[in-house]
């Protein structure tokens, strides 16, 4: 797979008076390029048979503890890993000299031990290619999973690891499992990135390139509480990270550190105008990244409530052009049959304005108010029709996978 590259790429077109700004999201930050690879129905999500679900976190270091970068890497570069994936070879044109088949794909990311187990955390995009499941859920094929998966450790071993389960939609987080017989194996100590503060002190450790292994970058948190795309479309991922430490093409995965040398992110994408490392990078805090893991280590997969909705963000301007009632809100553009929406009365062209009595501004904040829910929770969902508001009592389902 590639690492995800959030691109602004400036273009002077002939005949048009100067420069013009594209956004480009391309997963690209891994070596080996995937951006041709043709997505097969797998099942996502996929538990080994073998898969322990034990789990030892390693201890917190003691309050007070502050540490330069030089001591993290020391006391905490073993903890990084590189993560090469292979995704199986594609049927192909038949044709003079075509065998049928496409060679398989192969790329790289970064990744940190999670415990002595052998559990490991990546990005998912790192081990999987994504679908097209809608943010309403609406059909869709499944994601594809690596067909092989190694990991490669700072003092040369490699494993070959089981891709336990992995988020592609509100997250981008996988849990990997590797055999930790005759592995010298160094687990990370995960913080609370609730507690991080703009202007802090990090530390990235990755493997840049899939050429250059246990890399290390420093910087500061540039800001928090950033809303990103996912891997998946339609999905985002909220309370991201925002850090001006360096992270270029394979670092996907792999861990942001804070001075007390705990992992509060993992480092998942960049803002870039030329397609290399410019300083805006973002991480997947690491608070959603274990209530993810706990799940898939649980289960195999991971559980998201569910409304059954297609919407789309009222503003002002649409107010005025559609001549709605409110300026703010998300205006239903689909309910799905049968969806707990449906089943609650909901309707296209509602607008949803609140939920449990908090404001909604826009389809992201009804995305992001879910994502703290879970199936079978019971929401008051404020809403208008016409010029009229209404209340209605909605219990919530769970996110298909596709």
């Amino acid at each position: 797979m590639k690492d995800k590259i959030l691109s602004l790429i400036n273009n002077t077109a002939a005949g048009v008076a100067g420069a013009a700004i594209f956004l480009l999201l391309a997963f690209a930050l891994h070596i080996g390029g995937l951006g041709n690879q043709a997505a097969a129905p797998a099942q996502p999500a996929q538990t080994g048979a073998a898969a322990p679900r034990e789990f030892t976190q390693a201890s917190a270091p003691p309050a007070g503890t502050t540490m330069n970068a030089e001591q993290i890497f020391q006391k905490y570069g073993d903890s990084a890993v590189e993560v090469d994936s292979t995704f199986q070879a594609q049927g192909g044109e038949g044709g003079f000299f075509n065998t049928g088949q496409q060679p398989a794909q192969e790329g790289v990311g970064s990744g940190f031990v999670a415990s002595k187990d052998g559990y490991i955390l990546t990005n998912a995009h790192v081990v999987a290619n994504t679908g097209d499941i809608q943010q309403g859920g609406f059909g869709g094929s499944p994601a594809e999973k690596a067909s092989k998966v190694q990991v490669k450790f700072r003092d040369g071993k490699t494993a070959q690891a089981q891709v336990v389960g992995y988020d592609l939609t509100s997250s981008d987080v996988a849990v990997l499992k590797v055999d930790p017989k005759g592995l010298n194996l160094v687990p990370a100590v995960l913080g609370d990135s609730d507690q991080l503060k703009v202007g802090e002190p990090v530390v990235a450790i990755g493997s840049p390139f899939g050429v250059y292994s246990s890399s290390l970058t420093a910087g500061v948190v540039s800001a928090v509480n950033r809303t990103v795309e996912s891997p998946q479309q339609g999905f985002t991922i909220n309370n991201a990270i925002q850090t001006d430490a360096a992270i270029n093409r394979g670092n996907s995965g792999g861990p942001l550190f804070n001075s007390r040398g705990e992992v509060i992110g993992l480092n998942e994408q960049i803002a870039t105008t030329s397609g290399g490392s410019e300083g805006v990078g973002f991480a997947v805090p690491i608070n959603i990244a274990k209530k993810v893991e706990a799940q898939i280590i649980k289960t195999g997969h991971v559980q998201y409530a569910f409304m059954g909705v297609v919407g789309q963000t009222v503003d002002k301007d649409l107010a005025k052009t559609q001549a709605l009632s409110v300026d703010h809100g998300a205006l239903l553009t689909e309910v799905q049959s049968g969806s707990p929406a449906d089943k609650a009365g909901l309707k296209q062209g509602d607008i949803i304005t609140a939920i449990d009595s908090q404001t909604m501004n826009s389809m992201e904040d009804i995305t992001a108010y879910l994502v703290q829910k879970k199936p079978g929770d019971k929401i008051k969902v404020t809403y208008t029709r016409g010029k009229d508001s209404h209340d209605t009592d909605l219990t919530l389902g769970q996110r298909p996978t596709g």
